[in-house]
């Protein structure tokens, strides 16, 4: 039996090297993987940081273990980062296990044996979504925010399935053959499905418990937590040389100033030194050769290797990327801080001890956005403010000049085919509002209909359908799209406030299902006439592109981005003109 540690989202895989307790996530999950007999993983991700990819190969050595790390240029999915392993994956089954995974007590062995017992195709493990009666109840509000009915469901109402996967698979090697190569593929959206209607058995595995997905700060923390107070109590306490206390474990080499302020539990790791006056409250992981300066204080925090926090900073709830200075001064609360802009996250309450899935759903609700951590505490960045004056602004001043020009075309588009001039469809907007887009129709009236037809046409992969010929495509429409005056009527669009000039394309909900992290990313911005992926990669056939350019969009969003997309739409305009 082999293993696969695959990314179930772009970047994921960067999780490997972050603490859980007292170890990397990647020694634990080798750990696991040890226990059931596995000797030989092979690591599919998109990071190309060596200090990254060495930490891994080193955990694989020091644990007995074959490591192969597989480096992709692209992410083409949980399903689509299998090709490259077809060498490597010469058992008859294997399993597969999403790198942003925490696995505690779960029978690995059981699932083999359920999957070779059914002689399944993919036996996916799932787990009961923790709930109660609250999570039932709702509040329906009408158009003008009047109540107009309260809901109080009791659980055996509730028709929708309380099972969700947990990242953890076993494959039979025969799947391989139906994932295309080199393309965007998916296990749960795409695979599943192919698998079962070329009358494959699909399994699911259901265990309690024992898996958690770790999506964001909120995770790390509340799993270190869980990782650490269940140590003291089960009495796994290593030397407590500071204050006597117990629950404190301090790495060899560690200088900890005695006028520091220390509450367990908490992990420091070696070589590491805390000064005067610092304030240390747990549960909390100090990474190696991390530097506290006078003053500073970590709360419920985790702190990659290399961290130095100067003094008077304080980092609440959050999680610091390796090698990263937290200036001096500044307050973090609830952020993923890296030395590019930092995520931040939904508001952190202390107290907060909900179950893993609990606060798991919680943060996948939660949107997150991007934006500058401000000292003294989070006020809007002017960025903010100024982006949706120069929206209005600018769609103002856009319908006066291209005013007369859109009623010309709406009457070449009503003289070229029949049907309505405009083509309008619910799309999403920032948070998953949605909102009715409109465009000049550039397609015969069935146009949807027909898709279904044309399906095996497709030239793209991924949720996209794009045809190099579109027999759908009317003789106008070819010069609209070629031009992309198509997309004009969209300036109401943003006049209304539904789109912002620059940002993601909006899109329906379930073109975006493929890539959760993906779809949660563009949604925590407004979404545009106009984007990164339009600009600089428009014309080639990629999922995986267009997921990089929006992801690079909501992390780097700017006015000055932002100016620097709309010259360049300018140019590919002219150029289709």
């Amino acid at each position: 039996m082999k293993a696969v540690i695959i990314e179930s989202a772009p970047s994921v895989g960067t999780m490997l090297t972050f603490p859980v307790g007292n170890e990397l996530l990647i020694d634990h999950l080798l750990s696991a993987l040890k226990q059931q007999g596995i000797r030989e993983v092979a690591i599919v991700s998109g990071e190309e940081d060596p200090y990254i990819r060495e930490l891994v190969c080193l955990a694989g050595r020091t644990c007995g273990m074959l490591v192969l790390w597989r480096t992709e240029s692209v992410y083409r999915g949980t399903a689509g980062g299998l090709q490259t392993l077809e060498d490597f994956l010469d058992t008859p089954t294997f399993l597969c296990i999403h790198a942003n995974v925490y696995l505690r007590d779960m029978d690995l062995a059981a699932v083999l044996h359920a999957h070779e017992a059914h002689r399944a195709g993919i036996t996916l493990v799932a787990q009961s979504m923790v709930g109660n009666d609250h999570d039932l109840e709702s509040v329906e509000v009408d158009q003008a925010g009047l109540v107009s009915r309260v809901n109080i469901l009791h659980w055996s109402k509730n028709r929708r399935s309380r099972l969700a996967p947990c990242g953890v698979y076993v494959f039979s090697r025969e799947v391989l053959s139906l994932v295309p190569r080199d393309e965007y593929f998916d296990v749960n959206e795409q695979l599943v499905p192919l698998v079962r209607s070329r009358g494959g058995s699909i399994r699911a595995h259901q265990i309690e418990g024992g898996v958690y997905t770790i999506s964001g700060p909120e995770d790390f923390i509340w799993l270190n937590r869980e990782i650490l107070l269940k140590d003291i109590l089960n009495g796994g306490r290593g030397p407590g040389p500071h204050g006597g206390m117990d629950d404190i474990v301090i790495g060899e080499n560690s200088d900890i100033s005695p006028r520091s302020f220390l509450l367990g539990p908490l992990v420091i790791g070696p070589n590491c030194v805390v000064e005067d006056y610092v304030h240390l409250i747990g549960p909390a992981v100090i990474g190696p050769t991390s530097y506290l300066e006078k003053g500073s204080l970590v709360r419920e925090s985790v702190l990659r290797s290399g961290t130095r926090v100067q003094g008077n900073a304080r980092v609440e709830y959050s999680v610091v990327a390796g090698d990263e200075t937290v200036p001096e001064g500044m307050r973090l609360r609830s952020t993923f801080w890296t030395s590019a802009k930092p995520a931040r996250y939904g508001p952190h309450g202390s107290s907060n001890q909900a179950a893993p899935n609990k606060l798991l759903q919680r943060a996948k609700r939660t949107q997150r956005s991007s934006g500058t951590t401000q000292r003294g505490g989070g006020q809007q960045s002017i960025y903010g403010l100024i982006k949706p004056v120069v929206d209005l602004a600018g769609a103002a001043v856009g319908m006066i000049f291209v005013g007369p020009l859109m009623l010309f075309i709406a009457l070449a588009v009503k003289l070229d085919s029949p049907g309505p001039v405009f083509f309008s469809q619910k799309r999403c907007g920032k948070n998953g509002t949605e909102f009715w887009m409109h465009k000049f129709r550039t397609m015969v009236p069935d146009a949807e209909q027909r898709q279904k037809e044309l399906l095996a046409r497709n030239s793209v992969d991924g949720p996209m359908f794009k045809l190099e010929e579109d027999p759908r495509i009317t003789r106008m429409g070819k010069l609209l799209r070629r031009t992309s005056l198509d997309e004009l009527p969209q300036l109401l669009n943003v006049l209304r406030g539904e789109m912002s000039l620059v940002g993601p394309r909006p899109l329906a909900y379930d073109e975006m299902k493929f890539c959760p992290t993906w779809r949660d990313a563009r949604l925590s911005v407004s979404p545009g006439l106009t984007g990164l992926w339009q600009v600089k990669a428009r014309n080639r056939n990629r999922f995986s592109e267009w997921i990089r350019y929006d992801l690079e969009y909501v992390r780097r969003h700017s006015l000055l981005l932002d100016l620097q997309i709309l010259i360049r739409t300018v140019r590919v305009l002219l150029k289709g003109v």
